[in-house]
């Protein structure tokens, strides 16, 4: 049986909230959502004075990044891969929250998990050579070339924290992706499995037939 307490991907430990969050996240409407990408300024209650204004933008710029992100079809791939194969990464006890806040986040903060499950997903691909955290950037800008120069050039450039939400998610997926050629336990434990088990069923439809899935 699971205990919830500790099994759980869902339980979000108070702790691992505390350090490992680097920016807080709004909790957007569908009408939000859909507004942020039409381009439509964020609605507020009242006008705002122009130093507000100024205090405010940062917060439209983290929500259109977290829209963006929820809107790109990598993240959903992304998404899948973690629910399936999530104790083949070391994704256990790992909120997606957290993984959400790092991804959106500007900041030159990132959290040590963050950077460390990069890390390992890396080795494997680089006949388990050990990568400190001080070359994660340009550990990751390598891989990125691999598939796409311009995504390489931005992470050489800019680091990944300035670097587009896109680009992120598409260097993710690619990474997660090569985890099949090069994670042994892994390719094993996919060939033990039948095509029905490894899909992933969406959690519902809607009237004009599109599918939703719900990962936590």
């Amino acid at each position: 049986m699971m205990d919830l307490d500790h099994d759980d991907p869902r339980f979000i430990d108070p702790e691992i909230l505390k350090k490992e969050l680097v920016i807080s996240l709004p909790i957007l409407s569908d009408a939000d959502v859909q507004m942020l990408l039409n381009g439509a300024p964020f609605p507020h209650g009242e006008a705002l004075s122009d130093d507000d204004e100024e205090k405010e933008k940062p917060s439209l710029k983290r929500d259109q990044r977290r829209a963006n992100l929820l809107n790109n079809p990598d993240y959903g791939t992304i998404l899948c891969f973690i629910d399936k194969f999530r104790s083949y990464i070391n994704m256990e006890k790992y909120p997606l929250r957290i993984l959400e806040d790092n991804l959106i986040s500007e900041q030159g903060k990132l959290s040590h998990r963050f950077i460390d499950f990069h890390l390992a997903l890396l080795k494997k691909v680089n006949s388990g050579r050990t990568i400190k955290a001080e070359q994660f950037i340009s550990t990751m800008a390598k891989f990125a070339y691999r598939f796409n120069y311009d995504d390489g050039t931005q992470l050489d450039e800019r680091g990944y924290s300035k670097t587009s939400v896109d680009i992120k998610l598409r260097v993710l997926k690619n990474l997660l992706e090569k985890q099949f050629e090069y994670d042994q336990k892994l390719k094993t434990a996919v060939a033990s499995k039948s095509a029905i088990e490894i899909r992933s069923k969406p959690f519902g439809r809607d009237r004009y037939g599109a599918s939703y899935w719900l990962y936590t």
